[in-house]
C-alpha cells in the first residue's frame, strides 16, 4: 500500500509521459515488419486475444534516464457492467528484449496501471522485460463502490492479473514472434499479496515471484485497525503529531540502537526492543518535549495484537499482530497511523478500515468509529474469500520449479511483518519446513517502513536474485543490502540480509560499513 509521492498509494498516481504515435484500432492482423521500435509500434495489430480483450491504443513511451523506450499496447477486458479491466503491455525493442515477461502488481486498492506509475520502475530499472499490468478491474482507487460488485471483487482479488498475463503473453508472441521463455511477477503491498495469491490459485502462471511487504489478510488488518484507530481518534490526547512521533522515534533509537552490538542510529535487533516511552510522560501540561498518558497507551496499542470476533477465510489467528519496531523514522507512523491532523483522520490504516466498513455494511455513511463487525460477519467473509491468500498449499507452484522471494521491512506500520510470519509458519505446517525452504525465502529488513525506506539498508536487486535462483539454481543466501547516498550512486554502508527472525549483529570488530562485519543472529540478548 505505497504512499503517493514515494511509492504511491490511494491518491492518484502520476502517469509517465510518452511521445510518438497514439492510435486506436480494432483487433486484427499480425506484427508488421519493421526495423525500429516506433515504426513497429505504429504498425502493430493483433487479433484473437483471450478473454475477449480489446486493444484500444498503441503508443511509444520514452524510457528517460532509468529505462528503455517501450511500445505500450493498451486495452480492456469487459468482465461485467460493473468491472472493466484496463491493462497495459510494455514492449522493448526486439533487439533489447530479454525474452522474459514481468507482471507488475498494484498497490492500495488498485484502480491504476502500475507500469504507468513512477515508483514501480525502481524494481526493474533498465531491465528489458516485456511488462504487463492492469488496474485490477476498476478505475476508482477506493473500495467504494466497486467492492460491492462480486465480479469486480474477484478481479481485484485474483482474476485481473491472471487474465492480463494471458493477454500479455499472446501480445508478446505476436510482437516478437515467440512467447516469453520465463514469466516473473513483482509487487509491493497489495501487489505482493497478489503474487502470493497467484502462486496459490494459478501455480503455472509464473516461474518466480518477488513479494515486497505483501499486504496479506487485508480484512484481518482492517478489523484489527478498528480498535487502534478508534483509540487514536477518540481523543486529542491519544493522537500523535509529527513532532510527537519524532520525539518518540529519537528516544526509541537511543534505547534500542546498541541491542545489535553497534551504535549506528539503526535498530537492527527489532525483536529485543521493548521501549514503552514511560520516561517521556508529561509531569504536567503537554509540551513538545513530553507525551500524554493517552499517547503512551497509543504506543502500546501500536505494538500489541488486536483481537476480533469474526471468522475469516485465511485460517490464521483472529487477532491482527502489532507492528514491528523501528518504523517511525521511515515516515510510516505519520502516513499510516496518525496523519497530520486530528480533526481530519487521513492515515491509510484509518482510510482502509473505513472503506472496508462501508463495503461490508453496504452503506457509504458507515464509519470505523461505530461499526460492529459481529453484526456483519458475512460481509467480512465475502471480502476475505476473494482477497486473502490462505497459506494452505503451494505444492503445485513448487513442483513446477516456481520460486518465491519475500522481503519484509521490520518497522512496517501499514501491514505487520508478524502477520506474514504467521502466514509463513502456517505454510510450513501445511507443507513441511524443508519443502517450503526449497522454493521460498522470507527476508527481514530492519529499520525500514512499508515502502522499504528508512535508515536501514534497503538497496537490493530483487529480480536479479530471483532470476539467479530460477534460471541457475543459485539460492539467494548470504547476500547483502546496501544503503546508498542521496544521489543513489555511492554506498554508505552494507548489512547482511537475514531470514526472519534473524537480524544483523555486529561482531564487535571490523569495518561497520561492511556486511562481512555482521552475522545473522536470532539471539535477542546475546553479545
Amino acid at each position: 500500500m505505497p504512499r503517493a509521492g514515494s511509492l504511491g498509494i490511494l491518491l492518484l498516481l502520476p502517469v509517465i509521459g510518452g511521445y510518438g504515435c497514439t492510435r486506436s484500432h480494432d483487433d486484427a492482423g499480425t506484427a508488421a515488419e519493421a526495423t525500429d521500435l516506433p515504426a513497429l509500434c505504429d504498425a502493430f495489430e493483433v487479433s484473437g486475444l483471450p478473454h475477449a480483450a480489446r486493444v484500444t491504443a498503441t503508443e511509444m513511451k520514452a524510457g528517460r534516464d532509468f529505462d528503455l523506450d517501450v511500445c505500450v499496447v493498451r486495452g480492456e477486458i469487459v468482465s461485467s457492467p460493473a468491472s472493466t479491466i484496463q491493462w497495459a503491455v510494455e514492449l522493448p525493442s526486439p533487439a533489447a528484449w530479454n525474452g522474459k515477461s514481468l507482471t507488475v502488481g498494484g498497490g492500495g486498492f488498485d484502480g491504476f496501471i502500475p507500469t504507468d506509475a513512477d515508483w514501480t520502475g525502481a524494481w526493474y530499472r533498465g531491465k528489458p522485460y516485456a511488462r504487463f499490468s492492469s488496474d485490477a478491474g476498476h478505475q476508482v482507487q477506493l473500495f467504494i463502490p466497486w467492492g460491492l460488485d462480486d465480479v469486480a471483487l474477484q478481479n481485484h482479488g485474483y482474476l485481473a492479473n491472471h487474465k492480463t498475463l494471458e493477454v500479455g503473453t499472446r501480445i508478446v508472441a505476436a510482437f516478437y514472434g515467440k512467447p516469453p521463455v520465463r514469466r516473473y511477477m513483482v509487487g509491493l503491498s497489495n501487489g505482493g499479496r497478489a503474487g502470493l495469491v497467484a502462486a496459490e490459485r494459478y501455480p503455472g502462471d509464473y516461474d518466480g515471484i518477488v513479494a515486497l511487504a505483501p499486504a496479506i489478510n487485508q480484512q484481518s488488518h482492517q478489523l484489527g485497525m478498528l480498535e487502534l484507530m478508534r483509540h487514536v481518534f477518540s481523543a486529542q490526547d491519544n493522537w500523535m503529531s509529527p513532532a510527537d512521533v519524532e520525539l518518540y522515534m529519537n528516544a526509541e533509537i537511543a534505547v534500542c540502537d546498541e541491542l545489535d552490538g553497534l551504535e549506528d542510529g539503526i535498530i537492527h535487533n527489532f525483536s529485543a526492543c521493548n521501549y514503552d516511552a514511560a520516561d517521556l510522560l508529561c509531569a504536567g501540561e503537554k509540551t513538545d518535549a513530553c507525551l500524554t498518558e493517552g499517547q503512551l497507551a497509543t504506543i502500546a496499542l501500536v505494538h500489541r495484537d488486536h483481537p476480533y470476533q469474526v471468522a475469516l477465510s485465511d485460517g490464521l489467528p483472529a487477532a491482527y499482530p502489532g507492528f514491528g519496531r523501528g518504523g517511525a523514522p521511515s515516515g510510516d507512523w505519520v502516513d499510516y497511523l496518525f496523519g497530520r491532523e486530528f480533526e481530519n483522520p487521513s492515515p491509510f490504516n484509518y482510510v482502509a478500515a473505513d472503506q472496508a466498513v462501508k463495503v461490508v455494511e453496504g452503506n457509504d455513511a458507515a464509519s470505523v468509529m461505530a461499526h460492529d463487525p459481529t453484526e456483519h460477519e458475512a460481509g467480512w467473509q465475502r471480502l476475505s474469500s476473494a482477497i486473502d491468500p490462505t497459506a494452505r498449499d503451494m505444492t503445485a507452484f513448487r513442483d513446477r520449479g516456481g520460486k518465491l522471494l519475500v522481503w519484509y521491512p521490520a518497522g512496517d506500520a501499514c501491514v505487520s511483518i508478524y502477520r506474514f510470519a504467521q502466514y509463513y509458519d502456517a505454510l510450513k505446517q501445511n507443507m513441511g519446513a524443508d519443502p517450503v525452504q526449497e522454493f521460498s525465502r522470507f527476508y527481514v529488513m530492519p529499520a525500514l517502513g512499508h515502502e522499504l525506506v528508512g535508515p536501514g539498508a534497503n538497496s537490493v536487486d530483487f529480480l536479479e536474485k530471483l532470476e539467479a535462483w530460477v534460471e541457475q539454481g543459485s539460492a539467494p543466501d548470504g547476500h547483502a543490502a546496501a544503503k546508498l547516498d542521496e544521489s543513489g550512486t555511492e554506498t554508505r554502508f552494507e548489512r547482511p540480509v537475514c531470514q526472519f527472525p534473524a537480524f544483523p549483529r555486529y561482531d564487535g570488530s571490523g569495518d561497520p560499513g561492511r556486511a562481512a562485519s555482521f552475522r545473522c543472529s536470532v539471539d535477542r540478548e546475546g553479545p
